[in-house]
């Protein structure tokens, strides 16, 4: 192992005291740590329901500024942004709006939140191509390409403009999940037609947020298959009966929220918007190349660093508190806004002795 190169773009100490992690946490690629703010709104919220103070039409504003935040974070505009509560669900909604012998072009490997919706309909036509040819794997005919861009077994980084050029050559539609990347990497405008992402990896939220965000056009082409009582145009007065009041924006395709998980995710999404991508971007990065060349491995463009270890070394970082995932038989590492140099000192420690 080579020495390890500092962090050249640190984020302001304070950032650490927001959280309280008792471990040293390289795992966001799983989960994100939550804030202490969000954990105790979290919760606040349990407790009050416990006690019956909870008021659940107060959520109505928290979900509708989660909307801004994702929008701002995206490019599209509040009205654009659907509110879920897992990738899958809303990916199915795009899976389901295909024509049957529609062909949909996935990476190898890609995660199956994505690829199962899409598999999940026999009548349509799924191939896979090498993530870094995606954009070369196109072709005429093609009607949809569903890639992360940011990869979860690995870390990869799609190239978006490549593959949103070729898909705008060729006639598909573009679908991008942000999953493992919106809170770190810049996801701003990429040109997609939709994209999705979870809120408890980098967005810091707990378990039970997610989004859907599309153009005009594309959110045209969809049905809400699980229209509920929260899809209404006035949920609180469309609650009974019909006709049909569906909204006219993309809250048409809402679930209704999560109580406790939603007032979480505001909080997050508003400390993840004070810091700025750009900030969290550099840090990361420059965490993840520290782990790098502490390893020996060339610099990348990824908050994710996956390697091969023998198991015993993965016994030896579960000992020491040192905490990441196995992902496709290999380590996988992963650096955000909470991390610290020595963070990354401690899991070239272990992993060298």
């Amino acid at each position: 192992m080579t020495a390890p190169i500092s962090a050249a773009h640190p984020l302001p100490a304070s950032v650490r005291d927001l959280f309280a992690p008792t471990v040293t946490f390289l795992n966001t690629a799983n989960y994100g740590l939550l804030p202490t703010s969000v954990a105790e709104a979290v919760a606040t919220a349990g407790a009050q329901r416990a006690n019956g103070t909870f008021e659940s039409p107060s959520l109505d504003e928290v979900v509708d500024r989660c909307r801004a935040y994702f929008g701002e974070l995206t490019g599209y505009a509040p009205g654009q942004v659907a509110v879920g509560t897992q990738v899958s669900q809303l990916v199915s909604l795009i899976a389901a709006t295909l024509p049957a012998g529609a062909s949909v072009v996935v990476p190898e490997g890609e995660f199956t939140s994505v690829l199962w919706p899409f598999l999940a309909r026999p009548d349509l036509r799924v191939r896979t191509a090498p993530l870094t040819g995606l954009a070369e794997a196109l072709r005429p005919g093609d009607d949809l390409v569903a890639v992360s861009v940011v990869q979860s077994a690995d870390g990869a980084v799609a190239d978006t403009a490549a593959v949103v050029a070729a898909a705008r050559t060729c006639g598909a539609r573009v679908l991008f999940d942000l999953s493992q990347a919106a809170g770190w990497y810049p996801v701003r405008d990429l040109g997609a037609d939709w994209v999705v992402s979870v809120g408890f990896k980098w967005l810091l939220g707990p378990k039970g947020t997610s989004f859907l965000a599309g153009t005009d056009e594309a959110l045209a082409l969809l049905r809400p298959l699980a229209a509920g009582w929260y899809a209404g145009y006035n949920p609180w007065e469309t609650c009974y009966g019909g006709p049909l009041r569906l909204a006219s924006d993309a809250s048409r395709f809402d679930l209704s929220p999560v109580w406790e998980a939603s007032t979480g995710q505001q909080l997050a999404l508003e400390l993840v918007s004070g810091i700025g991508i750009d900030a969290i971007h550099r840090h990361d990065l420059a965490l993840a190349d520290r782990l790098r060349a502490g390893l020996g491995l060339p610099q990348g463009d990824s908050a994710i660093v996956s390697i091969e270890v023998p198991p015993e070394r993965l016994l030896r970082l579960r000992e020491a508190g040192v905490v990441g995932s196995v992902r496709a038989g290999r380590l996988r590492l992963s650096c955000h806004l909470y991390n610290t140099d020595d963070d990354i000192d401690r899991a070239l420690t272990v992993l060298a002795s």
